[in-house]
């Protein structure tokens, strides 16, 4: 397609805008600027050839001194870029006439014009299959997230602690975190929600909308068991601050400790608990983290509840991207195996591992690491 005719221009930002707002590339920031920088800068064929150091500096405001020998965020941010868009235009864009790619070994986009036959609407097959019981319409579907607890004194500051999250504790063990506070000032305080369960709560309503079915989000600080039991639940967060979720955990495969994933029977190659780590690539900080997705049957008739819980706001974020992407559900089915004509079993949990780069923490990648079929 050529860039000098109108049209053809209008048609490829469109198509951008329609990547960008897409469930595989939702709320993955750093990811969506480097994209676009690369369309502004490289859809004119003449343009000259982009360096990591233009991008860095130009799209992510990496200062002066950056050194792509010793800072691979370029190169990670561009594979990661690069499997988005085969995910995307393999599911929710796998309707487009148009195909967006950076080719191997170049910083440049291309658009490549696709004959009508190849184009075709992407199915949500898996989607649909693993969120089967929330579809049905038979009961209504909740999210259910959490507000995190902080302490605050009466100058307008606010301390938080994620082993602290008891409202009743005795204010004088939070005071020497408030200077110049005396206890008396403390009060607890409800005003916040983390960045990556905010993200995964968006990424769920998101594809709920897309299969055309309600959700609704609430605040497990307002409501209640008798009032939740005649609904589907998808309760997201962390048994430290989630009390619905605590309350769920039981004598499963896996379970959230205060600061890992514990495995209670490790079978082979399994091990016994899973920690997050970090770790230096010369300048670019690597974190890895880990979620646990558990659907369990409801308490009343065919309803389901789905635990998406970790100790990392942005591992809950990147459990969420990964059970409302039809490429990692169409694997994910496969080794549940369900593919094809065979059930999704009711009650199950599935351990993943979620890889993060730079100060932010941008989720880059989500992979099974291994799972749970409970009942058989």
């Amino acid at each position: 397609m050529g860039t000098g005719d109108w049209e053809s221009e209008a048609k490829q930002r469109a198509l951008l805008r329609r990547i960008l707002a897409s469930t595989t590339f939702g709320h993955s920031e750093s990811l969506q600027r480097i994209l676009l920088f690369l369309y502004e800068r490289t859809r004119d064929e003449s343009a000259l050839p982009l360096k990591e150091y233009d991008i860095a500096l130009g799209a992510i405001h990496r200062p002066e001194s950056f050194d792509p020998k010793t800072d691979a965020i370029v190169r990670v941010s561009i594979a990661a870029i690069r499997e988005k868009l085969r995910a995307y235009f393999a599911t929710e864009g796998g309707q487009e006439l148009v195909r967006l790619v950076i080719p191997k070994g170049q910083y440049r986009v291309r658009f490549e014009e696709m004959e009508s036959s190849r184009a075709a609407v992407a199915p949500t097959t898996s989607l649909r299959k693993f969120w089967g019981p929330y579809l049905t319409g038979a009961w209504p579907n909740v999210l259910l997230y959490t507000e995190l607890l902080c302490f605050r004194d009466g100058h307008g500051n606010y301390f938080r602690s994620i082993y602290l999250n008891d409202p009743t504790v005795d204010p004088a063990t939070v005071s020497p975190h408030l200077p110049g506070a005396t206890p008396g000032e403390i009060r607890p305080s409800f005003h916040f929600v983390s960045g990556g369960e905010m993200h995964g709560s968006l990424s769920l309503a998101q594809t709920f909308q897309g299969l055309n079915v309600s959700l609704e989000v609430k605040n497990t600080r307002f409501v209640s068991w008798p009032g939740m039991r005649n609904s589907n639940l998808i309760v997201l967060g962390s048994p430290r601050t989630n009390a619905f979720l605590n309350s769920l955990q039981g004598e499963e495969g896996f379970t959230i400790g205060s600061d890992a994933i514990l495995c209670l029977q490790p079978h082979a190659g399994e091990q016994a608990s899973y920690h997050g780590s970090r770790s230096m690539c010369g300048k670019l900080e690597r974190v890895v983290e880990f979620a646990l997705v558990t659907r369990r049957p409801g308490p009343l008739g065919d309803s389901a509840i789905t635990l998406i819980a970790a100790n990392h706001g942005r591992a809950m974020e990147g459990a969420a991207q990964y059970v409302t992407r039809e490429d990692k559900l169409s694997g994910l089915l496969r080794i549940l195996g369900a593919a094809e004509d065979a059930a999704l079993p009711a009650h199950f949990q599935v351990l993943l591992k979620v890889d993060m780069i730079d100060f932010d923490e941008e989720v880059m990648d989500v992979g099974y690491v291994t799972h749970r079929v409970i009942g058989t």
